[in-house]
C-alpha cells in the first residue's frame, strides 16, 4: 500500500511540472507575439511615412527639366531633407538620375523612418519611375 502512495506523490508531481511548463511556454508564446505586432506596427509607420514623403513630392510638381537644373551633374539629388510627421516618424525624398533609362525617365525615392530615442527602429523606402518632357 505504501508503494501506491509513491506513486500518487511521483503523479502529482509530474503533472505540476507539466503544468507550470505549460504556463511557461503560454507566456513565452503570448510575449514573442507582442514583440512582433510591435515590429509590424512599426514598419508600417514607416511606410505610412514613405507614401507620404512620395505625395509631398507628387504635390510639389516639379517638372523633369526643374529637377535636372537642380541636380547640375549630379545623379542623385535630394528634394526634401528629412521632414517630421511626428516625434517618431519622418521622412526624405531623393530623385536619381541614370543613363539606363530612357530620355526624360526619372526615379524618385522616398525613405520613411520610424526612430525611438534618436534611434532609427525601422525603414521602408518606396520608389516610383516618373517621365517627363525634356
Amino acid at each position: 500500500m505504501s508503494n501506491r502512495r509513491g506513486m500518487t506523490l511521483l503523479l502529482v508531481l509530474m503533472m505540476g511540472a507539466f503544468i507550470g511548463i505549460s504556463a511557461m511556454l503560454l507566456f513565452s508564446t503570448a510575449n514573442v507575439e507582442t514583440m512582433i505586432a510591435g515590429n509590424t506596427r512599426r514598419m508600417n509607420q514607416a511606410k505610412i511615412s514613405a507614401a507620404s514623403g512620395l505625395s509631398h513630392f507628387i504635390a510639389m510638381r516639379l517638372d523633369y527639366n526643374t529637377l535636372r537644373e537642380r541636380a547640375g551633374g549630379l545623379q542623385t539629388l535630394q528634394i526634401l531633407p528629412e521632414t517630421r510627421l511626428s516625434p517618431r516618424t519622418s521622412y526624405e525624398v531623393k530623385v536619381h538620375f541614370s543613363p539606363s533609362l530612357n530620355a526624360g525617365q526619372y526615379v524618385v525615392e522616398s525613405i520613411g523612418y520610424y526612430t525611438k530615442g534618436g534611434d532609427v527602429i525601422s525603414t521602408h523606402p518606396i520608389k516610383a519611375l516618373f517621365e517627363g518632357e525634356q
